[in-house]
């Protein structure tokens, strides 16, 4: 499932994340053991890194697609 994470538009793997988290914590304080809950933990866990990488991501100026245009456009003066 990870791969197809990265496809998801940063709003949609904020909100699937707030809910697989919610759900986990849920069924976790209403008794189900930690064992049973290891498949949902794993999918939080995903969401989480591939929300944190893909914030990351977009966030750093470095990996701006117009960043190139605007070096180029100084240069150029």
């Amino acid at each position: 499932m990870s791969s197809k994470l990265w496809e998801l538009d940063l709003s949609v793997l904020r909100s699937m994340y707030e809910k697989e988290k919610s759900d986990l914590n849920r069924a976790l304080l209403n008794g189900a053991s930690w064992e049973e809950m290891k498949d949902q933990r794993r999918l939080v866990t995903e969401l989480s890194i591939a929300l944190h990488k893909r914030m990351m991501r977009d966030s750093n100026p470095a990996e701006v697609p117009t960043r190139k245009n605007r070096d180029s456009s100084s240069e150029s003066m």
